[in-house]
């Protein structure tokens, strides 16, 4: 068994240690381990902007759910608008003022 597969095995069900490890050794995409980090949205978005540093589709569903992880990977991933998750920004006043703002809404 590889150093990999024992980290992974020992911290399967610890998301925030899974990301660390790609971002920190692995130094890129963990796809075996990517089914725990989507699960956390803010390791979601985390690992999205330090280890894939684009768009991941897959998690999108999750980052989505929460107004400020949303802005966050609107403004720093997508680098643009994400109207699929632009309801979930209005539900905070601060951080959809900031995206319309941003975006010219």
């Amino acid at each position: 068994m590889t150093a990999k597969e024992l980290f992974l095995e020992e911290h399967k069900d610890n998301p925030r240690e899974l990301y660390l490890y790609a971002r920190d050794v692995v130094i890129g995409r963990w796809p075996e381990a990517e089914p725990t980090i989507m699960a956390d949205l803010s390791c979601a978005y985390l690992y999205s902007r330090d280890v894939i540093r684009d768009r991941w589709p897959e998690a999108e569903p999750t980052i989505m759910t929460d107004p400020y992880y949303a802005y966050r990977y609107a403004y720093d991933i997508i680098k643009g608008r994400w109207p699929e998750a632009e309801t979930t920004i209005m539900k905070n006043s601060y951080w959809w003022t900031l995206y319309k703002d941003l975006f010219k809404l």
